[in-house]
């Protein structure tokens, strides 16, 4: 069991394996073998009991990590000290810790906002970022990746530097895009906090520079929760406006292959002069599954050999008596049926 909004990932590649973004969803990450054929699979007429069976497959081995992306409906961003922790408190049923200095959160904290009667959604507080954050430094390269999993951003600026507020959301639509461009296409406000001795004529200035930016801007005091309720109520609308991605299922086919297929991708390949390399799934899956030290196991895998004409294109690729043939993990000495010479 993981908690929803869990990535697999190949540790080998960085791919994504799954997104185990719901719940009671789940995955195959590695097959087990399949089991051999007991002896009775091989009983025929004229031999009844068999004294062979099939080895099983060999399990599939794979390194994975599970990354978690907290899921919320609107994530809070923001410099270190910005009021954060302060506003999620405010507005939710939260109780992040709440100091001043910097990465006072540690891991990202979620809240129930409510708006009016069964109404609402859910917000996230997430770690300071800082510049250079995804490049790794600080905390905020860490946590960048919870941005992802949030429907709406909530750019939170710290108010009460006025020469800095626009430098400071700059440096933090830098850093998102410096991380994930894809980001920057989600539906995001801008609010400027702390902005209790504010005079209506600055936060005027302000509000015309981020329209000039094509921001949508409110203004704050998340201490004093002031200028709350025009800011909720526009992000539950950003919320509810939001459609969720849809994803591409893709549908496992059944394809069962023919005598002549299996001919058809058996491939025969010279590795030196007296060394043979014959390549095929089922070839090299009969010969996995074989317990060459049983009499009949053997008789059924050369069975098999004729059914696919495999001698036919070993000699074809001008082996000869003595070569060796290599067929997965193991080997053979050829060795032409008499009756063909």
């Amino acid at each position: 069991m993981v908690p929803r909004g869990t990535i697999v990932l190949n540790r080998d590649t960085n791919e994504i394996i799954a997104d185990l973004d719901k719940d009671n969803q789940s995955i195959v990450v590695a097959k087990g073998g399949k089991g051999g054929k007991g002896n009775k699979s091989f009983a025929t007429p004229t031999e009844r009991t068999p004294h062979y069976s099939e080895n099983g497959e060999n399990s599939k081995t794979i390194h994975i990590e599970l990354r978690l992306k907290i899921l919320s409906d609107v994530g809070i961003i923001g410099l270190p000290n910005a009021g954060k922790s302060t506003l999620l408190t405010a507005v939710s049923n939260a109780k992040p810790t709440i100091a001043n200095y910097p990465f006072t959160t540690l891991s990202p904290k979620i809240g129930m906002v409510k708006i009016g009667i069964n109404k609402g959604f859910l917000m996230a507080d997430l770690p300071g970022l800082i510049e250079g954050a995804s490049k790794g430094r600080g905390m905020g390269n860490e946590f960048l990746a919870h941005i992802e999993r949030t429907k709406v951003l909530l750019v939170l600026i710290d108010g009460t530097e006025r020469k800095k507020i626009l430098s400071a959301f700059k440096n933090l639509l830098n850093e998102l895009r410096e991380y994930n461009p894809g980001i920057l296409n989600k539906q995001r406000v801008v609010a400027v906090n702390k902005i209790d001795l504010w005079s209506i004529k600055r936060t005027k200035e302000i509000k015309d520079k981020f329209n000039k930016l094509g921001e949508e801007v409110y203004f704050i005091s998340a201490l004093h929760k002031m200028g709350l309720d025009p800011l909720l109520y526009r992000l539950h609308k950003l919320v509810l406006s939001v459609t969720p991605e849809k994803k591409v299922t893709v549908k496992e086919k059944t394809i069962a292959l023919t005598e002549n297929d299996l001919k058809k991708f058996l491939k025969i390949e010279k590795i030196s002069s007296h060394i043979f390399k014959a390549t095929q799934d089922e070839l090299e899956r009969r010969v996995q599954l074989s317990d060459l030290e049983k009499t009949g196991s053997i008789a059924e895998l050369f069975r098999f050999f004729k059914k696919i004409k495999l001698e036919k294109e070993l000699k074809r690729a001008g082996i000869k008596d003595g070569d060796r043939v290599i067929i997965g993990n193991k080997s053979f000495i050829f060795k032409q049926d008499e009756k063909n010479k």
